[in-house]
């Protein structure tokens, strides 16, 4: 049963789906960790601009050196280390600190009151004054009064306050300090949460009693360094300053990961896919999406289970850990990238009279089809950016408390029906549906599916519905990429695979999913998830009648005869180039 077995692709075989089984348990929720580590949805979204532009740069610069210089398995082994270092620092990056209003009460015991109108929640407040606070210690900024620098000097005995006179004392004035906490002493008010102050220690290190003879009550603001249960407290405040601009550390150290990460990714599928098409050679390219059938198996596999061990891992803790799933990632990297060491390249044959790459995109770029294939590969890359980046994000905004515990089982069940449910069975039948409604119409019923999605989205409040609506991602995405690759592969001149095809992929990622993810991002913080959603579902649609539009004028007064005898630009009544092209969530995001 074995003899039909080509042992020579065995090995680009368990890279496919190695890869983005290592790759599949940190993409989706990429997102959500930034979310988890305090930045805003216009950061992450700026985030994911960055990203497919550092993915625009590097596909066609590494995708051309390999071609160049014949190096495609020495820059493909290496990026896989490079991946694997830079994804697996994410783990290490701390949460950004929360800082809110409080107030300090201070009598023969001192006391944080943190209040919030609307109340917090039960599983906050339960983590806040169940958990043990004994080596907690936050830091405080309070409003410099006469009553407070009187009540330190004498009850607190802290002398180098007993020198400042009122005359002295500006409104501007501050007296930080560090807080430590007693045990369990907490308490709870109706909307309000009392936590007892043990001990306080200013700059010079000494550790001071906070008990007043009088009665004193000011107004501080609360920070807490690493500290997620406290910072899930703050985050609810009343008065919640928010931290999350683009200057501290955590977001340099975030940003520089991923782009590190993407970038690794990006050369790695581009060379990959040249590497496999190399082995395959002309005769078989039909095999194409036999081989890359394993990157979905692998994603959607140790994607549904990343989410449940997740959700295992945070049993009782008030914030997710996601410690596991990186060193999963971790672990099947170094698999992989042994199985890669394995892959012999066949010697690639070389014209002498070949076109240069640049003549050959001018001349791409001159006629109308192409611009209106570019047109709707903007179009479709934003529609996509906002399912990659935002969809697991919106998920956790409309969550409920009945729904948090299982909230990443779900999602990883949404991407195991994205990939097995959406995109195997659509990329099989990519072919077929390319034969029967031709390229243009297919281009079309993409951009339609996608609108009805983001409305569906916008509509049903239950998640769980959303595993109904994950079934859109066939029709949508998993008849998209094979539309476009298989166009890529038409206007590929001989020798260049690897620069042209990565080219045509950074148009799709680095306008359209930037520019969407940007958008999307932006929506989030001001409107909210229902009006992000729908404005994309109507944008969709406004991208589809301009896209119509264009291949209206296109048929009406063009001739027929200015497309003809350009063997470069693709059939679109023949779909057989267009076979289980791209079978994997790998191509998806990188």
């Amino acid at each position: 049963m074995f003899e039909n077995i080509n042992i020579e692709l065995l090995p680009i075989k368990a890279h496919y789906f190695l890869f983005n089984a290592a790759t599949g348990p940190i993409v989706p929720f990429l997102p959500t960790i930034a979310k988890q580590l305090g930045f805003s949805g216009f950061l992450v979204g700026t985030i994911y601009t960055i990203l497919p532009i550092s993915g625009l740069i590097a596909k066609p610069l590494f995708g051309g050196l390999a071609d160049k210089y014949k190096i495609h398995k020495t820059l493909f082994l290496i990026f896989q280390v490079v991946v694997a270092i830079a994804m697996f620092t994410i783990n290490f990056i701390p949460e950004k600190d929360k800082s809110a209003s409080v107030i300090f009460n201070c009598n023969a015991v001192a006391s944080l009151e943190i209040c919030s109108k609307n109340g917090f929640p039960n599983e906050v407040i339960q983590n806040v004054i169940i958990n043990d606070h004994k080596d907690v210690s936050c830091q405080l900024s309070c409003q410099g009064r006469k009553n407070i620098y009187t009540e330190i000097c004498k009850s607190w005995k802290a002398k180098q306050f007993c020198n400042i006179t009122e005359s002295n004392i500006l409104d501007t004035n501050t007296i930080d300090f560090s807080i430590g906490f007693d045990e369990f002493h907490d308490i709870k008010l109706k909307e309000c949460v009392h936590i007892i102050v043990y001990n306080a220690t200013f700059s010079d290190g000494a550790v001071h009693e906070p008990t007043c003879d009088k009665y004193t009550r000011i107004s501080c603001i609360m920070t807490c360094h690493n500290n997620p249960t406290f910072n899930q407290l703050l985050e609810k405040a009343d008065v919640y300053h928010n931290t999350t601009e683009s200057s501290g550390y955590q977001f340099h150290s975030f940003l520089c990961a991923t782009v590190v990460s993407w970038i690794g990714m990006a050369v790695v599928v581009t060379v990959a896919d040249a590497i496999c098409l190399n082995l395959l050679g002309t005769e078989k390219r039909k095999e194409y999406g036999k081989q890359k059938m394993w990157s979905s198996v692998g994603f959607g596999i140790i994607g549904i289970s990343a989410g449940y061990l997740v959700d295992t891992f945070s049993e009782g803790k008030s914030y997710k850990d996601y410690t596991c799933i990186f060193y999963i990632m971790l672990v099947i990297m170094i698999l992989d990238i042994i199985v890669s060491t394995t892959i012999k390249k066949k010697n690639q044959d070389c014209s002498g009279d070949e076109a240069s790459i640049f003549g050959e995109l001018v001349g791409l770029c001159k006629e109308g089809h192409i611009l209106s294939f570019g047109w709707w590969c903007i179009g479709v890359g934003m529609c996509t950016g906002v399912v990659w980046n935002f969809l697991f994000w919106y998920t956790e905004d409309i969550v409920t408390s009945s729904q948090i515990r299982w909230l990443k089982t779900l999602q990883g069940l949404l991407t195991g029906i994205q990939c097995f449910l959406g995109e195997l069975p659509f990329n099989f039948i990519s072919g077929s549906v390319l034969r029967k409604l031709g390229h243009i119409n297919v281009m079309s019923l993409v951009l339609l599916i996608y609108a009805i999605r983001f409305m569906a989205y916008s509509t049903i409040t239950n998640l769980w519905w959303f595993l109904i609506i994950e079934m859109l991602h066939g029709p949508s995405y998993g008849l998209c990429w094979p539309t476009m690759v298989s166009y890529g592969d038409k206007v590929t001149p001989p020798g260049t695979k690897a620069t042209i095809q990565g080219f045509i992929g950074a148009i799709f990622e680095g306008i359209g999913v930037s520019s969407g993810s940007l958008i999307c991002g932006w929506l989030l913080d001001t409107y909210g998830g229902i009006i992000a959603f729908r404005t994309f579902s109507v944008g969709a649609l406004v991208w589809l009648t301009i896209f119509g539009l264009h291949q209206l004028y296109l048929r009406r007064f063009k001739s027929s005869s200015n497309y003809t005898g350009h063997n470069h630009l693709a059939n679109y009544a023949n779909p057989d180039d267009a076979i289980l092209m791209t079978m994997s969530r790998e191509l998806q995001t990188y």
